[in-house]
Protein backbone atom coordinates (compact mmCIF):
# COMPACT_ATOMS: atom_id res chain seq x y z
CA UNK A 1 0.00 0.00 0.00
CA UNK A 2 1.54 3.59 -1.24
CA UNK A 3 2.48 5.56 1.99
CA UNK A 4 0.63 9.33 2.55
CA UNK A 5 4.20 10.94 0.56
CA UNK A 6 3.89 8.93 -2.21
CA UNK A 7 -0.30 9.44 -2.89
CA UNK A 8 0.14 13.28 -1.60
CA UNK A 9 2.97 13.60 -4.52
CA UNK A 10 0.58 11.73 -7.19
CA UNK A 11 -2.30 13.64 -6.42
CA UNK A 12 -0.24 17.06 -6.43
CA UNK A 13 1.35 16.01 -9.75
CA UNK A 14 -1.97 15.20 -11.40
CA UNK A 15 -3.89 18.64 -10.46
CA UNK A 16 -0.34 19.93 -11.41
CA UNK A 17 -0.45 18.57 -14.90
CA UNK A 18 -4.13 19.14 -15.42
CA UNK A 19 -4.03 22.90 -14.46
CA UNK A 20 -0.96 23.43 -17.21
CA UNK A 21 -2.64 21.20 -19.98
CA UNK A 22 -5.61 23.77 -19.46
CA UNK A 23 -3.45 26.69 -19.47
CA UNK A 24 -1.46 26.01 -22.81
CA UNK A 25 -4.53 24.67 -24.47
CA UNK A 26 -5.51 27.32 -26.89
CA UNK A 27 -9.44 28.30 -25.44
CA UNK A 28 -11.11 31.08 -24.76
CA UNK A 29 -11.50 32.30 -21.07
CA UNK A 30 -15.03 30.60 -21.24
CA UNK A 31 -13.70 27.61 -22.25
CA UNK A 32 -10.82 27.60 -19.95
CA UNK A 33 -13.09 28.76 -16.73
CA UNK A 34 -15.32 25.65 -17.53
CA UNK A 35 -12.61 23.06 -17.90
CA UNK A 36 -10.67 24.23 -14.81
CA UNK A 37 -14.11 24.12 -12.89
CA UNK A 38 -14.94 20.62 -14.42
CA UNK A 39 -11.38 19.58 -14.07
CA UNK A 40 -11.73 20.39 -10.41
CA UNK A 41 -15.20 18.59 -10.14
CA UNK A 42 -13.26 15.79 -10.75
CA UNK A 43 -10.66 15.75 -8.76
CA UNK A 44 -12.94 16.82 -5.91
CA UNK A 45 -15.03 13.59 -6.46
CA UNK A 46 -12.17 11.15 -6.86
CA UNK A 47 -10.43 12.62 -3.41
CA UNK A 48 -13.67 12.12 -2.05
CA UNK A 49 -14.24 8.69 -3.47
CA UNK A 50 -10.32 7.96 -2.48
CA UNK A 51 -11.44 9.09 1.12
CA UNK A 52 -13.90 6.76 1.44
CA UNK A 53 -12.42 3.67 1.10
CA UNK A 54 -9.22 4.51 2.91
CA UNK A 55 -11.74 5.22 5.99
CA UNK A 56 -13.94 1.79 4.82
CA UNK A 57 -9.88 0.01 5.24
CA UNK A 58 -9.37 1.60 8.46
CA UNK A 59 -12.12 1.02 9.78
CA UNK A 60 -12.23 -2.91 8.48
CA UNK A 61 -8.93 -3.16 9.94
CA UNK A 62 -9.52 -1.56 13.26
CA UNK A 63 -12.46 -4.06 13.63
CA UNK A 64 -10.35 -7.21 13.07
CA UNK A 65 -7.45 -5.69 15.23
CA UNK A 66 -10.01 -5.29 17.90
CA UNK A 67 -11.16 -9.11 17.26
CA UNK A 68 -7.70 -10.60 17.52
CA UNK A 69 -7.23 -8.74 20.77
CA UNK A 70 -10.40 -9.92 21.81
CA UNK A 71 -9.44 -13.55 20.94
CA UNK A 72 -6.29 -13.42 22.08
CA UNK A 73 -7.45 -12.09 25.55
CA UNK A 74 -9.99 -14.75 26.00
CA UNK A 75 -7.10 -16.55 24.72
CA UNK A 76 -4.85 -15.89 27.60
CA UNK A 77 -7.47 -15.97 30.03
CA UNK A 78 -7.96 -19.10 29.87
CA UNK A 79 -4.29 -20.18 30.16
CA UNK A 80 -4.44 -17.82 33.53
CA UNK A 81 -7.63 -20.13 34.65
CA UNK A 82 -5.65 -23.53 33.73
CA UNK A 83 -2.53 -22.09 35.47
CA UNK A 84 -3.98 -21.16 38.35
CA UNK A 85 -6.38 -24.72 38.60
CA UNK A 86 -2.89 -26.36 38.38
CA UNK A 87 -1.06 -24.50 41.24
CA UNK A 88 -4.11 -24.79 43.13
CA UNK A 89 -4.17 -28.48 42.33
CA UNK A 90 -0.48 -29.07 43.09
CA UNK A 91 -1.14 -26.50 46.29
CA UNK A 92 -4.03 -29.34 47.73
CA UNK A 93 -1.40 -32.31 46.61
CA UNK A 94 1.52 -30.68 48.67
CA UNK A 95 -0.94 -30.24 51.92
CA UNK A 96 -1.74 -33.80 51.41
CA UNK A 97 1.35 -35.02 51.55
CA UNK A 98 3.19 -32.81 54.49
CA UNK A 99 -0.31 -34.33 56.41
CA UNK A 100 0.63 -37.73 55.51
CA UNK A 101 3.55 -36.84 56.33
CA UNK A 102 3.37 -35.87 59.82
CA UNK A 103 0.93 -38.68 60.63
CA UNK A 104 4.31 -41.00 59.88
CA UNK A 105 6.07 -38.88 61.78
CA UNK A 106 3.58 -39.10 64.94
CA UNK A 107 3.03 -43.26 64.27
CA UNK A 108 7.09 -43.43 64.97
CA UNK A 109 7.17 -41.29 68.12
Amino acid sequence: MPNKKTVATFLLGTVTGGVTALLLAPKSGRELRGDISETAHKVGEKTTHISRQASAAVQSFAKRAAELFADARAAADEDVVDVQTSVNADFVDAIVVTEDESEEAADVV
